[in-house]
């Protein structure tokens, strides 16, 4: 069915995080390029607050029209399922799955102050000297969070996370020399992240825009994989005509040379693909992030 009148009015494209990280960098990106297809505003609004909680529940309420568009990530949509007893909405239930944006890796970086360049001299280190090591993250339940415990998990080493308000606070800690390392996604995005040493990448396999960083896996830690995504979400009972037309048209922005351009430019991928497809994908993502904080048990805190 065709929705020639589609939006009817302009469009809020809820941000669950604080302006300035990757989430919000990728959401510009794509509601500018709504924006001129649509011929409507599309507005992104950041609504940050219990780790993407705040704006999700948000969007869960608000009207099922197509108007009101959320920025699910593997957070809302993966660990904050397990990490959050009493989530106030039900990811798989409560909002549907239109189009999946983009994925990508962590990367463990150093300040370059620190003696250590590789990954088994961190280790070394944190040994030699236990409990001086601090990681950053972008708040409890983080994915920088939960990589920074899963490294301290498997590897035993004594470090402690230090939660900023978000990615540009944690990674503004690292250049300044307050914390020691960080697992972070937005070095690329930002001029002064030259001034720190990137050790490891979080995937099982090398990322193909970094191939140069090795992976913390083939850097002696087994099992240790953690990967990242976005994706648009409508408020269940939001209309399949209109679900369609908001994947085809988000399919057709993320095909555009210059988008693929931009999205790679922060060291991410570009997914796309159907609504069905995305469904399939989440339940997936579901599990893996469930047994991820299960199996090694991980914790807000």
């Amino acid at each position: 069915m065709t929705l020639p009148l589609f939006p009817p009015r302009p469009v809020r494209y809820v941000v669950p995080f604080r302006a300035g990280g990757p989430p919000d960098a990728i959401a510009r990106l794509v509601a500018a390029e709504l924006s001129v297809l649509w011929g409507q505003p599309v507005t992104v609004d950041n609504r940050p607050g219990a780790n993407g909680n705040v704006g999700s529940e948000f969007v869960v309420h608000s009207p099922p029209d197509g108007c009101t568009l959320l920025q699910g990530t593997s957070a809302t949509h993966g660990s904050n399922a397990v990490l959050f007893p009493m989530l106030p909405y039900d990811p798989q239930k409560d909002l549907a799955p239109v189009v999946p944006l983009i994925e990508g890796p962590l990367y463990l970086a150093a300040n370059e102050s620190q003696p250590f360049q590789k990954i088994d001299e961190l280790l070394a280190h944190a040994r030699a000297h236990p409990g001086e090591l601090r990681f950053a993250t972008a708040g409890p339940g983080s994915p920088h969070h939960l990589a920074g415990e899963l490294l301290r998990v498997i590897t035993g080493i004594d470090i402690a996370p230090v939660h900023y308000a978000g990615a540009a606070q944690a990674l503004q800690a690292l250049v300044q020399s307050d914390v020691e390392i960080y697992f972070g996604s937005d070095f690329s995005a930002h001029p002064e992240a030259a001034k720190v040493r990137l050790l490891g990448v979080s995937t099982r396999w090398r990322w193909p825009l970094a191939s140069h960083i090795p992976t913390l896996v083939e850097s002696g830690i087994p099992d240790f994989e953690i990967h990242g995504w976005f994706g648009i979400f409508a408020p269940t009972g939001t209309p399949a005509d209109i679900v369609s037309r908001v994947n085809a048209d988000v399919n057709d922005v993320l095909a555009r040379p210059h988008v693929v351009r931009d999205i790679q430019a922060f060291g991410y991928r570009v997914l796309g693909g159907s609504a069905p497809d995305f469904a399939a994908r989440l339940r997936r993502e579901m599990a893996y992030w469930a047994d991820l904080v299960r199996r090694n048990k991980l914790s807000l805190i």
